[in-house]
């Protein structure tokens, strides 16, 4: 599994590379409490991106003994049961975006595809970058078909965005 290696739980996908989420070149312990409290990328949700913080926190608990302050999960999760990629990827924080939104799409994790397709309009150039090549991966399309390109204005994008949307998440 994708667990056994051990640079996917200790040197995660967290560094924005020049085409690529890269790994850091710092080595972590996926029971970092100040990644996990914070709502930042976290080696467990990298992977399994449909998860909540809950379930990670349990897991984490249970495998390692790991103890997290419940006042800090609460103040920084929203929605401790939603899967936490979607809450990455609806982030102030643009790095967190972007991070979300590569981790949703390695994970070929179709149920986060309306927020995948939002980070297309992001007001970061490089998050929609990321995210259409992420989206061309994970749809087997390509974006300029539908007449988007990253770096179009917000006003150019919206008529591609309302395309991909009718036809990935309305047709559902």
């Amino acid at each position: 599994s994708e667990g056994a290696s051990c640079m996917n739980c200790h040197m995660p996908r967290i560094n924005e590379g020049l085409e690529a989420v890269v790994r850091t070149h710092m080595i972590y312990s996926p029971t970092d409490a100040s990644m996990i409290e914070s709502n930042h990328p976290n080696a467990c949700n990298l992977c399994h991106t449909d998860r909540s913080i809950d379930w990670t926190t349990e897991h984490l608990t249970q495998w390692y003994g790991a103890k997290f302050s419940e006042d800090k999960i609460s103040k920084s999760y929203s929605n401790r049961t939603e899967a936490v990629a979607r809450g990455w990827m609806n982030s102030d924080n643009e790095a967190v975006r972007l991070v979300g939104a590569d981790a949703a799409c390695r994970a070929n994790d179709r149920s986060l595809l309306p927020s995948i397709l939002r980070i297309l309009d992001d007001p970061y150039l490089l998050n929609r970058q990321f995210a259409a090549m992420g989206i061309e991966r994970l749809l087997g399309i390509q974006l300029d078909e539908y007449g988007y390109s990253f770096y179009m204005s917000s006003a150019e994008r919206q008529a591609p965005l309302k395309q991909l949307r009718e036809q990935f998440l309305d047709a559902k």
